[in-house]
């Protein structure tokens, strides 16, 4: 049996990139876990500061960057993108049968202060980990 492809996608490479760090954790053999950034491909060490101290043995993530045909032939499609000041990013040409949006903030957006930034990241990272088990169900069901 074939692997299944998600792909969390974000503007910025943070929040993709700690959505499959999370999804790696749950240690989902039938499933192949990527992100991508559709728009800034640079990636703050903040984020992965902050996952450090959580996990700390990080596993390795390769920063990608948006690609409609890779991303296409995903079999779930998951859109992190901060609802209101990302609304209208998110790539129009995703499939919007496999598309799933979280609404999730975008600290890099929301503040130019470290400090603040810092805080907003321990946030998104409790967030995204939150989401992320809550579709534990989903990724462990036989009907993919």
């Amino acid at each position: 049996m074939s692997k299944q492809t998600v792909y969390f996608l974000s503007s910025h490479q943070h929040r993709g990139l700690m959505a499959e760090i999370w999804a790696n954790r749950l240690d989902l053999p039938d499933w192949e876990i990527r992100s991508a950034a559709w728009s800034q491909h640079s990636i703050s060490e903040t984020p992965m500061e902050i996952m450090k101290e959580i996990i700390l043995d990080l596993p390795v993530v390769e920063p990608r960057t948006y690609n409609h045909d890779e991303v296409s032939e995903a079999d779930l499609i998951i859109a992190m993108h901060d609802g209101e000041l990302e609304q209208d990013d998110i790539p129009s040409d995703l499939p919007a049968q496999k598309l799933l949006r979280w609404d999730i903030r975008n600290p890099e957006l929301r503040s130019l202060d470290e400090t603040e930034q810092w805080a907003l990241y321990q946030e998104i990272c409790d967030e995204i980990a939150m989401n992320i088990k809550d579709m534990e169900t989903y990724f462990r069901s036989d009907y993919m």
